[in-house]
């Protein structure tokens, strides 16, 4: 039988709860409704996402995947892309085999399955099947000298057709007679690369690669952890008690987390219907959708009342202010949604959520998480520093108002808020020059040493201003709602149609002034 939902369920559960904790106890935040197909394909350059494990496909990888039988024979994506020094491409763990991208290589070669632990192999087949034979018994099989074994019949016909040698390897045991997990007779024959089994339904892969990897502790690797969709889009969850994030479409679904109120939710592009799969901090899954809203507009602050010297916003929500950048401090206040507030500092404090550890001082011994605050103040020029050019194109940046400004001259061409480094990340202050553009870049957290891994793919109109990574870039993963405010690893985030223009706008050799 496929692998389905239910095997599906029993791999992952392991991981999962490894990876983030048993599901937090909560309010049921969505009601019975019908279940409407979701189309796992984003859009963004043939990339599907998987919500089931919290990953992404692509090409090449994707196509290989697929000519082999995609989800039903091969399994769900266990990891993102990775690097593995020593391994000599890219490699890529599904629940049947990792497969690995060798850009010295030639197609079908370019991508292929790698070896089984010998241990794996071994406990796979019993030594009778394991024991080498001098050729083959019958007419339909092709024997293989190399290893002493033979493949024939509906295996070797799924072999051949999905990528034999390259993908699977040659086989290492002759076919013998099993019982699947369900108790049902199947032919099982173990290769070099991934273990086939096959019955009246077909031929599939032995989810031998995922179990084999949780013993072995390498879902400690962060590529194994569940990742934001390539291209998603955002929205803001809207349940003061939580919502629940759940394991499939489904209200008998698992319950993977409760999810806050205000949390940041991304999704694949496209009409999901009544569950909209994604990620939100570190967890992936399924959500209803009639509890994902953005957020009213904040209401703007009046010219008049602009201090450019602080960073002026309102709460997004019931919001406490507490004694101490912590959750376990002692609540001051109680703010209200739209309640008008003044940052004088962002600090590092609790990390509420994995890699979300900024929290905004709003006065002495009051500090309120980051997440919980928008920006108000006017999207307007804030005072151009006396050492600032004169003439020409130019970018000027100001971290405390978290806005920057397309100049020529002196002459004000567009204004905009964008998002910059946050505290222990923050954006460094100095005179920069557009050193390299990329029109689609991948950023990692390997890259800049960041704690907690990421991998962010479709980062369009990225134009570096370091030689340290820092650069000008649309995120995809920002909204209108929580642009604004400090929350990048030292980079500056824009909406799309601002990172367009500063694109076409700008280009190598553009100075950059960044300054508080």
């Amino acid at each position: 039988m496929p692998i389905g939902p239910a095997r599906t369920a029993a791999l992952l559960a392991g991981l999962i709860f490894a990876l983030v904790g048993a599901a937090m106890p909560g309010p049921a935040a969505a009601t019975a409704q019908e279940i409407a197909p979701t189309n796992p394909d984003t859009g963004a350059g043939g990339v599907r996402y998987f919500a089931e494990t919290g990953h992404n496909l692509r090409d090449p990888f994707r196509s290989r995947w697929e000519i082999a039988g995609g989800a039903e024979t091969v399994g769900l994506p266990l990891s993102e892309e990775r690097y593995v020094e020593g391994s000599g491409g890219v490699l890529q763990t599904f629940e049947g085999i990792t497969l690995l991208l060798d850009p010295t290589q030639q197609a079908p070669w370019d991508i292929r399955g790698q070896p089984l632990e010998r241990e794996v192999r071994e406990d796979a087949a019993p030594a009778s099947a394991r024991r080498a034979v001098s050729g083959c018994a019958s007419g339909d099989c092709q024997f293989f000298p190399d290893t002493g074994h033979t493949v024939s019949g509906a295996i070797a016909a799924y072999w051949s057709v999905s990528g034999d040698v390259p993908l699977f390897g040659l086989p290492v045991s002759e076919p013998f007679d099993a019982e699947d997990e369900d108790g049902n007779a199947v032919t099982v024959q173990v290769f070099e690369r991934a273990v086939l089994e096959a019955d009246g339904d077909g031929v599939r892969l032995r989810p031998l690669v995922a179990l084999a990897t949780a013993e072995g502790g390498a879902y400690d690797d962060p590529a194994f952890r569940p990742a934001p969709p390539s291209g998603g889009t955002t929205s803001l969850i809207n349940a003061e008690d939580g919502l629940r994030l759940r394991s499939a479409p489904s209200m008998d679904a698992e319950v993977i987390a409760v999810l806050p109120d205000k949390a940041e939710f991304i999704a694949p592009p496209g009409d999901h219907g009544s569950w909209v799969p994604g990620y939100v901090d570190g967890f992936a899954g399924w959500v209803s959708a009639e509890y994902l809203d953005a957020a009213p507009p904040l209401p703007t602050l009046a010219v008049q009342d602009w201090t450019t010297e602080v960073w002026q916003g309102a709460a997004l929500g019931e919001t406490n202010v507490r004694a101490q950048p912590t959750t376990k401090a002692r609540v001051v206040e109680e703010l209200q949604y739209g309640n008008p507030l003044q940052v004088t500092a962002w600090v590092e404090g609790e990390e509420v959520f994995e890699g979300a550890d900024l929290w905004a001082q709003v006065g002495p011994n009051q500090y309120v998480y980051a997440r919980n605050v928008g920006r108000t103040a006017p999207v307007l020029p804030p005072p151009v520093p006396a050492d600032a050019p004169v003439q020409g194109r130019w970018i000027d940046v100001d971290l405390t108002q978290q806005v920057m400004v397309a100049y020529d001259g002196r002459t004000p061409v567009r204004v905009v808020e964008t998002t910059t480094g946050m505290a222990g990340w923050e954006t460094p202050p100095g005179f920069y020059f557009i050193n390299n553009r990329v029109g689609n870049e991948t950023m990692t957290s390997g890259a800049i040493g960041a704690e907690h891994f990421y991998e962010l793919r479709d980062v369009l109109f990225t134009q570096y201003f370091t030689d340290r990574g820092h650069a000008i870039h649309f995120a995809w993963w920002r909204t209108e709602e929580t642009i604004g405010r400090p929350g990048s690893h030292g980079c500056l985030n824009l909406l799309l149609d601002d990172a367009r223009f500063f694109w076409d706008w700008a280009g190598i050799g553009t100075p950059v002034y960044v300054h508080p």
